[in-house]
């Protein structure tokens, strides 16, 4: 029997526009925890909640895929590159762009090879009491430079299954002053969202004009004054791997 939640992501495959692209939404269900002794659960790949366009090399990730379509993720599991495995343990969205740059080291039995990923926590409820259900996995047969207007779309119909998700982020750490404070940022951030979260933090801030730099991978100071200087500094960051913004 079909549950309520895998009908409320077949719906949001069924609506989702692959803007004339090719690509695979499949869906990984949260099980029962395992019996083993470590704290987790495991992931069961959907049978029902699946869409693809015709591609070849998409339908041989999907068969890859269900060879072991049950696996166990636990807090200190190594998942290695298995993004969906890894956005159960960090309850937050990743994505592998043409910015990622793969490895021998950053191999996994069924990983995605060259293509493009997007992979999305979805949860039920609010606040303390929310639950995730498991994750959407998006493919794409070549990676993309951003996933962000997917991960929009992916957010609006969620949205319309009452169901939510996260943004992928970044972490910023800001000085000031001699105070260093540190908070995240969706990639899709605007520069009114960077100085909205700085003035909320420093108070004194408020009705003052900022001028906000950041450190390139050179060590140079690099002044953030559009959007599209943040989104070039969220990028960079992106595809040296950096862990923080600084």
């Amino acid at each position: 029997e079909v549950t309520p939640v895998l009908e409320c992501i077949d719906r949001i495959f069924r609506k989702f526009d692959f803007r004339n692209e090719s690509g695979l939404l499949q869906f990984w269900e949260l099980c029962m925890p395992s019996e083993l002794g470590e704290v987790g659960c495991n992931l069961m790949l959907a049978d029902q909640a699946v869409m693809s366009t015709q591609d070849e090399g998409l339908e041989d990730y999907r068969s890859r895929c269900l060879e072991s379509r049950c696996r166990f993720v636990g807090l200190g599991t190594s998942v290695g590159n298995w993004l969906a495995g890894r956005a159960v343990q960090t309850r937050i969205a990743d994505h592998r762009t043409i910015h990622h740059v793969l490895t021998q080291e950053d191999q996994h039995s069924a990983d995605v090879g060259g293509k493009g990923q997007l992979v999305l926590p979805v949860f039920y409820g609010q606040g303390a009491g929310k639950k995730l259900l498991g994750i959407i996995e998006f493919v794409t047969p070549v990676p993309k430079e951003s996933y962000v207007e997917d991960i929009e779309q992916f957010h609006s119909l969620l949205e319309d299954e009452g169901l939510k998700s996260k943004y992928i982020g970044k972490t910023i750490k800001v000085k000031y002053d001699g105070d260093l404070i540190k908070f995240t940022l969706p990639l899709s951030a605007k520069l009114t969202d960077l100085h909205r979260k700085v003035k909320t933090r420093f108070p004194g801030l408020e009705n003052q004009n900022l001028c906000a730099e950041y450190t390139d991978a050179e060590g140079n100071p690099i002044r953030i004054a559009s959007d599209e200087d943040l989104r070039v500094c969220m990028t960079e960051a992106s595809s040296k791997g950096a862990k923080f913004i600084k």
